[in-house]
């Protein structure tokens, strides 16, 4: 997937990648962003862990050119892309758990043929 926030104070709301167990099991992010100043440009990934200290309940990961982010996809990770104050862009990539995919697959096709 490509993602581009056009500034404007554009975000992305707190979210895990994988509620529904549909297979992606690590979510792959990787910046594009030439000459990226966090303080005024914004547009930090802000991660949740819930392996972190409760001292430190989050990481803010700035969207700088050539970085590559990788985090799991489900509950244990959620994240918010904070508000972007230009054009911000991200290319995102999941590995797939092959067995939990054909589950989701195998439920969601059962449910829609209801």
């Amino acid at each position: 997937m490509v993602a581009c926030f056009p500034g404007n104070g554009s975000r992305f709301m707190k979210h895990a990648d994988n509620y529904s167990g549909d297979g992606r099991c690590i979510t792959c992010i990787y910046y594009v962003n030439k000459e990226w100043h966090y303080l005024s440009d914004g547009g930090c990934l802000r991660i949740y862990p819930t392996q972190m200290s409760q001292n430190v309940p989050y990481v803010d990961v700035e969207p700088v050119r050539d970085r590559l982010v990788l985090f799991w996809s489900d509950r244990r990770n959620l994240h918010e892309v904070m508000p972007t104050n230009k054009y911000r862009f991200a290319v995102t990539v999941w590995y797939f758990d092959d067995e939990e995919r054909r589950h989701y697959k195998h439920t969601n096709r059962l449910h829609n043929n209801l």
